[in-house]
């Protein structure tokens, strides 16, 4: 069905993006025979709509990717008939959400001040932006703290409220939600820098990011462990 034909109300929500439609098709064509992946396809889009009927209009933020594309992963993972373990398509689809991250490693290194200092303004820009929409979006990401110390090279950047993670308990999908969580610490990995991640909305009272460059003796400190559902939390050696 063409995106076109959806039956979408178009002045509340958005379609999700082509590399979240690439995403799906490409694991659909993975597990099964091209046939039954076009009809699995089919069903996934229309789980997509029912879905967005009892969600909250959020087509006026500014960025909206981070809401309507991890809707399509769920309906995905809803409509499949065989369930594959979520750790193998962990990487498909950390790259449809920041496969530019791996272009920016190339040439953005954590560890440099200068590159360290810019991360932190794109932090700082990004929750002043959630501040504003809150008003206007009450169930939108709610921000908790942002900070940047600069002696140390440590940024700070948490929120209370995220709509991923909403959805996901309203729908009783908690177990899905790692396969999204996880992909920040893989987009952090790819510019030389390291997530000290110890909880998010559905394990803890809010979503933190403490970033530092990779070779930041605060990342030592930690180490990364998989959580019995599969996601990714920092813990301390």
């Amino acid at each position: 069905m063409k995106e076109k034909d959806l039956p979408i109300d178009l002045t509340k929500h958005k379609v999700y993006s082509k590399n979240a439609k690439k995403c799906v098709q490409k694991l659909l064509k993975r597990y099964y025979d091209e046939k039954t992946a076009a009809r699995l396809w089919e069903k996934v889009q229309l789980q997509y709509c029912e879905y967005l009927k009892d969600e909250p209009a959020l087509k006026g933020l500014k960025i909206t990717t981070s809401i309507y594309d991890p809707i399509l992963i769920f309906a995905w993972y809803a409509v499949i008939p065989d369930k594959p373990a979520l750790e193998e398509v962990q990487q498909d689809i950390y790259q449809s959400f920041f496969g530019s991250f791996e272009l920016m490693g190339k040439v953005f290194d954590l560890n440099r001040k200068p590159d360290n200092k810019l991360a932190s303004k794109i932090f700082q820009k990004a929750n002043d932006i959630r501040v504003e929409e809150i008003k206007r979006f009450p169930e939108s990401f709610r921000m908790g703290s942002c900070s940047y110390d600069k002696e140390n090279g440590i940024i700070r950047y948490s929120f209370t409220q995220c709509p991923n993670a909403e959805f996901a308990k309203r729908h009783h999908m908690e177990d899905v939600l790692p396969v999204l969580c996880n992909c920040d610490h893989l987009a952090m990995q790819a510019i030389h820098a390291a997530l000290i991640r110890e909880g998010t909305c559905v394990t803890s009272d809010c979503c933190d990011y403490c970033i530092v460059g990779n070779k930041n003796s605060n990342a030592k400190e930690y180490e990364l462990t998989k959580t019995d559902n599969g996601l990714w939390i920092s813990v301390k050696k």
